[in-house]
């Protein structure tokens, strides 16, 4: 994590994973709105079949396949007890057909469902809810029903055993993500709950004295609005931190370890995220409080434009080292450095990135030494249109954004109609 070189990008994501990797724990929850988009910790199985029994498939009569006259001839049979579900039924008399409900347990010695739409009776209504055999009507029509299936096959409209999932299968592997489809699968499989990542309490702090909370009326002269702190707690809770905004603090280097150790013993902190303080200046704050007792910090140059400087490294709090991402102060650097190393190290889902052609006026151009992420737009018709300046003051353009074009490495220009690997972000008119 040292050196005065500029280091490639995935390494420093790499150190960044390896660092919050050491302090990620578990927790339980119950498969409710609090599991979605957590990830899960360990594989989980079937605990049951699902279904649990071969059930009907429609509102319909339960037959033997040796009962009926062939597809399309019609027959009529004697009408059994109408199973509902949740039922236990007795086995189907041959030569019978018994009312059955969706769902409802298929009987030993029915092979097949006549949906009730292929009947003379044409529909159910609340007669056919008595328990009787051939409902509450009177008279020998009532305990009969006469059939026109469209086919007699055997196994028409039956769910089988198991046929969704079977007791043992993988129903959720580790690491993937709860989504409403996936808690009702495991609900459905006998899973009360799961074993998640927990979350990450996270302290983000700005730095420097010209930093001011937002409010009404205009900073100061040479103060500023707070963009970072805001933005970067956001960022992070999207990410799936739990996260602390105390505000901000100015460039003195024992007011920020103070500030910092504070915040960490009240909120139980597992991670701390400053921006600030991290460039080649004379009032680095950062870089100052590095050289403070309990603090291991290194501070790598990353190939990388806009977030070239970074910090990364702990702070011991009574005994117990605390991961630190230090980045930029520049809006623009700060969150990009949150979308590029702080998500991949929290777990968080990776962006979808395409290959994307550039909608240019003229000439782009970019540092060749370093990888470039342009702010941008996916236009209609799928070409990239560029948000602003490269700068990385330029928050306005992010803002407006819902891409980043990513010229790589050994590029020094590129031209309308290029081709550049895109980073989909939320934004834009979303």
């Amino acid at each position: 994590m040292s050196g005065a070189q500029r280091i490639p990008l995935t390494e420093h994501v790499a150190d960044a994973v390896a660092l919050l990797g050491a302090v990620r724990r578990s927790e339980p929850v119950p498969l409710d709105g609090r599991a979605v988009g957590r990830a899960a910790v360990a594989e989980l199985r079937a605990r049951v079949d699902v279904p649990g029994h071969d059930n009907s498939q429609m509102d319909g009569f339960a037959v033997a396949a040796a009962d009926l006259a062939g597809d399309g001839e019609p027959v009529t049979l004697p009408r059994g007890e109408l199973i509902a579900a949740g039922d236990a039924p007795s086995a189907l008399l041959r030569g019978t057909a018994r009312p059955i409900m969706t769902g409802a347990p298929i009987p030993d010695g029915a092979e097949l469902v006549i949906p009730v739409e292929e009947s003379a009776q044409g529909r159910f209504d609340a007669s056919d809810a008595e328990r009787g055999a051939g409902g509450a009507e009177d008279g020998a029509a009532a305990r009969t029903v006469t059939l026109t299936p469209v086919s007699a096959a055997a196994g028409r409209f039956v769910r089988t055993r198991g046929s969704d999932t079977r007791h043992g299968d993988t129903v959720l592997r580790e690491g993937r993500r709860l989504t409403p489809a996936r808690i009702a699968h495991l609900a459905a499989c006998g899973v009360r709950e799961v074993e998640v990542e927990a979350p990450l309490r996270t302290i983000v702090l700005s730095t420097g004295s010209e930093v001011r909370a937002p409010a009404e009326a205009a900073p100061d002269p040479g103060a500023l609005f707070d963009a970072n702190g805001p933005g970067l707690a956001a960022a992070l809770t999207e990410a799936g931190a739990e996260v602390s905004h105390v505000g901000a603090v100015p460039d003195d280097a024992d007011a920020l370890l103070e500030t910092l150790r504070a915040q960490i013993l009240a909120q139980d902190a597992d991670l701390v995220v400053t921006s600030g303080g991290v460039s080649m200046g004379a009032l680095e704050v950062v870089r100052r409080a590095a050289e403070g007792d309990g603090v291991t910090l290194a501070f790598p140059t990353i190939a990388l434009q806009p977030g070239g400087p970074q910090g990364i490294g702990t702070v011991e709090v009574e005994g117990r080292r605390v991961p630190w991402l230090a980045f930029p102060g520049n809006p623009v650097s700060a969150l990009l450095s949150c979308e590029l190393i702080a998500r991949p190290a929290l777990g968080a889902p990776a962006r979808r990135r395409l290959r994307l052609p550039l909608q240019l006026e003229g000439e782009e151009t970019s540092p060749p030494t370093l990888e470039q992420y342009r702010r941008a737009r996916v236009l209609p018709s799928g070409r990239v249109r560029l948000v602003g300046g490269p700068s990385s003051h330029l928050i306005g353009g992010y803002a407006a954004a819902d891409a980043l074009a990513i010229v790589p490495i050994g590029t020094g220009s590129v031209q309308d109609g290029d081709v550049l690997e895109t980073l989909l972000i939320p934004g834009g008119d979303s």
